[in-house]
């Protein structure tokens, strides 16, 4: 340990001295290394250690924001706020662990729910309860409203009017819902019917047409909405659309995936039109026959009467039939009787009773086309044939099988030749565009090591710098002088005489030499320049 303090103090000694001999000019360049190194160093540093922050949670009430900023502070959690306040947004790595703990504590809450029943305060009367249920009720409707995809926020307000005694005079159940909908998105008829019926359901004596729904630009939703099932004619009307895009999309993808099969992939285009029967029809029909077997006997019906009348003749009144002396008279006695047979049959004619229903939706395949068009180059690289109509043929043929077409179907006219279209074309290809070439200079400014060579360079200037002073010591110490009379060293401070004097002719430095060898002279002895002078003027003279 000792042995490492004292070689960290000799280092530091001959860094000391080492500075104390450079000029001034080395230590200005050599501080600005240093410090350009040292703010590379420190950026590179912040740029690896700064941590990305990303939304926690957008649209924030105030209370809600509160409790969420207090929750973040006890934790020590490292958060911003944006959109006044409206906004958090915690560092990437802690996102989903800190929503999961401000999910722990029921937080953000939006609207208050029934969880307002939890606590109960001492002298609660039966109205504050009912308002404290309304306010709860509102709040879970909200909640739920919030939950559809393309609700971002939503407020309930229900009007609830007191009961009377007479409920002729009772106002009814109104209620209004306020709806934020996500990137100013407009809800659909379908979804502001469901809102309806929840907010109507959820309300006791609360009618659906006296739900009202305004979206966050004042618009009024709910004006118009058909609540039947059927809705208005225009979203029946869509609706048959859908169905049919779909039996289209949906066909034209099983042709699509077989020719991708077949011919290559992008070498045809499949496109496919439908007409489907949406009438609702129902036939009953009924048929007569003749049993073989016999006549069948619907219903009979037989009616017999029989009768017996016996007659008996008396005496004749007179004396020739009751005095007895007198000649008897015979009676006579008679008999008769009755029979009748009605038998009355009713024999019944055979009939069958035929009710069809024809499904809704249901393909109209006489006008159900299709178009292909092929690449000339996939189509012969592909085995289906040697000429053009046998390759149509084949073709139309997987067409006609993955639509469902047939010829010679009963009460349909389908001709594969009408219906199929297959044609054969040079498809275009985009040109491949020029390759775009950067400068040097360019991928330099755009390379994410830009940084790292910045500092590599400082590093490399610094070394320079080092070694440079270092041989400057060393050409000092020998006492080497350079051409012109100065001294080589670079430790030397920089004459602006000595840049001027680069720029002068030979002719001009020769002058200049001399007239510097004067100076020094009239400089050092003055007695012995003032005879030079005089010297050079007599010579003049003569």
């Amino acid at each position: 340990m000792e042995s490492f303090v004292n070689m960290f103090k000799q280092s530091a000694a001959q860094a000391r001295e080492s500075w104390l001999k450079l000029s001034l000019n080395q230590k200005v360049i050599a501080a600005g290394a240093a410090l350009f190194l040292l703010s590379t160093l420190i950026f590179l540093i912040k740029q690896s250690g700064e941590s990305q922050f990303e939304v926690l949670y957008a649209d924030l009430s105030q209370k809600d924001a509160a409790a969420i900023v207090e929750k973040l502070d006890e934790e020590k959690i490292q958060y911003q706020l944006a959109d006044n306040g409206s906004t958090i947004m915690v560092p990437t790595e802690v996102k989903y662990t800190t929503r999961l703990k401000l999910a722990s504590e029921d937080l953000p809450q939006g609207e208050v729910g029934f969880e307002l029943f939890q606590e109960s305060s001492f002298g609660e009367t039966q109205t504050d309860k009912k308002v404290k249920y309304r306010e709860a009720l509102q709040g879970e409707l909200a909640r739920t409203i919030q939950r559809l995809d393309n609700v971002q926020a939503a407020k309930v307000n229900i009007a609830i009017p007191e009961q009377t005694l007479f409920t002729d005079n009772e106002e009814p159940t109104k209620a209004s819902v306020v709806v934020n909908t996500i990137n100013g998105s407009a809800l659909g008829s379908k979804e502001v019917r469901s809102i309806i019926n929840l907010v109507a359901n959820s309300v006791e004596g609360l009618d659906p047409e006296n739900v009202v729904i305004v979206d966050q630009y004042g618009s009024l939703l709910s004006d118009g909405v058909v609540m039947s099932g059927e809705g208005n004619a225009t979203e029946l009307l869509q609706m048959q659309l859908d169905v049919q895009r779909a039996y289209e999309t949906a066909k034209q993808s099983a042709i699509q995936t077989m020719l991708d099969k077949t011919l290559g992939k992008d070498n045809s285009v499949v496109r496919v039109n439908v007409e489907l029967n949406f009438n609702s029809v129902q036939e009953s029909s009924e048929k007569y026959s003749h049993d073989p077997d016999g006549p069948f006997v619907r219903s009979e019906q037989v009616t017999k009467e029989s009768s017996t009348n016996t007659t008996e003749t008396g005496a004749v009144p007179g004396t020739d039939t009751n005095i007895p002396q007198y000649q008897e008279v015979d009676t006579e006695n008679g008999s008769s009787s009755y029979d009748k047979t009605d038998e009355t049959s009713n024999y019944e004619i055979n009939k069958i009773e035929t009710l069809t229903q024809y499904a809704l939706g249901e393909v109209k395949y006489d006008y159900l086309t299709a178009s292909v068009f092929v690449d000339n180059e996939g189509a012969a690289q592909a085995n289906l044939g040697e000429t053009n109509e046998e390759r149509a043929q084949k073709i139309r043929n997987i067409v006609a099988a993955a639509c469902g077409l047939r010829e010679n179907r009963s009460d349909e006219n389908v001709r594969l030749d009408e219906n199929i279209s297959v044609e054969f074309i040079d498809f275009y290809t985009e040109p491949e565009p020029e390759p775009i070439t950067l400068s040097w200079l360019d991928k330099l400014m755009a390379s994410p090591l830009l940084p790292y060579l910045f500092a590599g360079f400082a590093l490399l200037l610094l070394t320079v710098i080092i070694l440079a002073s270092r041989k400057n010591r060393e050409v000092a110490g020998t006492g080497i002088t350079g051409r012109n009379g100065f001294d080589a060293t670079v430790g030397e401070e920089i004459n602006i005489q000595d840049l001027v004097e680069k720029t002068l002719t030979p002719e001009e430095k020769e002058k200049q030499k001399i007239k510097d060898e004067i100076e020094n002279l009239i400089d050092k002895s003055p007695e012995a320049a003032a005879q030079v002078v005089k010297a050079w003027l007599l010579e003049d003279q003569r």
